[in-house]
């Protein structure tokens, strides 16, 4: 208005989540519009209140000398965040590594200013957090092998380590689909047999047809019928092979059984293992620098993450891509998928306490 625009009506048009794709290009009903009118010009003089404070604090000759804590998170993130942190002394062992900080502890740390581990009292942690603060101010790990190969042990060899890589566009790009919906593109699978010897199985959908048939088809070939089947964060693997099931009901009752057999290593770890590297995660990617520092991420090309894996999968099935260009992106998605499994293994293989095992590929 005060740029002379005669606004008459203000509205906006959000993706509906429960609409499914019908095919052929026709989005109709993909996005729905709500008409919000009198809840943004209802809102006008709180609008103009913050754009005042923001001159005001933009006017300002020097930035305004106020410390990082609670108020840069709340109601949102701030993006100068880490602007504001670099400003200030970096504390030798930071708080920030305590995991699930929320209450108590999180209180105690915004309305005192805590930056610094050792400061944050024993008395408000759980004992995850202590392990971790202990583990990060002494330097040494902590590693309950005995508990770990005892949690471990129902699960014997041969096995199986299973990885899905997923996308959810927005917009969808397969008939019967909806917006936001996962649809696994890709696995790989190592299996590790009693003597050592290492195995490999992978799939990759990059022909633009909706992947799942193929790759159910692939998975189920390759998984088996009774070994267990490790994987870290078994909700995502569980949640993608019950949406195959229900995808590809001729291998609806295979697929099942292959979660029926998963075996999730990250409450395992959490649990048993801990390294100050971590620096107060339990990824993947934060743990296998600390059991497999010759196994490296960053040593990738172009796909080194979840959100570049998906970015790459939707560059290459899209039709303008140069062929040569299309291998690229294959190779470099194929070969994090397999690290990730890899990982697994390497993993499993300290936590089962077998580093007698000489893996053989």
């Amino acid at each position: 208005r005060a740029a002379g625009v005669p606004l008459e009506s203000i509205s906006i048009a959000r993706v509906d989540s429960r609409w499914v794709y019908p095919g052929d290009a026709q989005y109709d009903g993909l996005l729905v519009e709500e008409d919000l009118t009198d809840e943004a010009l209802g809102r006008e003089p709180e609008v103009r209140r913050w754009l005042q404070d923001a001159h005001g604090v933009a006017d300002l000759p020097e930035e305004p000398d106020i410390r990082t804590g609670g108020h840069c998170r709340s109601p949102f993130e701030c993006g100068f965040a880490a602007h504001c942190q670099g400003q200030e002394p970096q504390p030798r062992h930071a708080a920030s590594v305590l995991p699930r900080v929320t209450g108590k502890v999180r209180s105690f740390i915004d309305e005192n200013a805590v930056a610094e581990l050792e400061e944050v009292p024993d008395a408000l942690l759980n004992p995850l957090q202590r392990r971790v603060k202990t583990a990060t101010l002494s330097g040494q790990p902590y590693f309950d092998a005995e508990g770990a190969a005892a949690a471990l042990a129902p699960h014997p060899l041969p096995a199986l380590f299973l990885d899905f890589e997923a996308i959810a566009p927005a917009v969808p790009l397969w008939k019967g689909t909806r917006p936001f919906q996962q649809v696994a593109f890709q696995f790989s699978l190592h299996r590790l047999e009693s003597s050592g010897q290492l195995a490999h199985a992978a799939f990759l959908g990059t022909d633009g047809r909706h992947p799942s048939a193929a790759l159910a088809q692939s998975l189920v070939a390759a998984c088996g019928r009774t070994e267990p089947v490790f994987v870290y964060n078994a909700s995502f693997e569980r949640g993608q092979l019950l949406d195959l099931a229900d995808a590809v009901p001729a291998l609806g009752g295979a697929l099942r059984g292959i979660a029926d057999r998963l075996v999730d290593l990250l409450p395992i770890a959490r649990r048993f293992y801990y390294h100050p590297g971590q620096a107060g995660s339990w990824s993947i990617k934060a743990v296998l620098p600390t059991v497999a520092p010759d196994l490296d991420y960053a040593a990738l090309d172009g796909v080194k993450d979840g959100g570049l894996a998906m970015e790459a999968f939707a560059e290459a099935i899209r039709p303008t891509t140069a062929p040569e260009r299309k291998a690229q992106l294959e190779t470099a998605l194929l070969a994090y998928c397999r690290l990730d499994t890899l990982a697994m293994v390497r993993l499993w293989q300290r936590l089962a306490g077998r580093d007698d095992l000489v893996l053989q590929t």
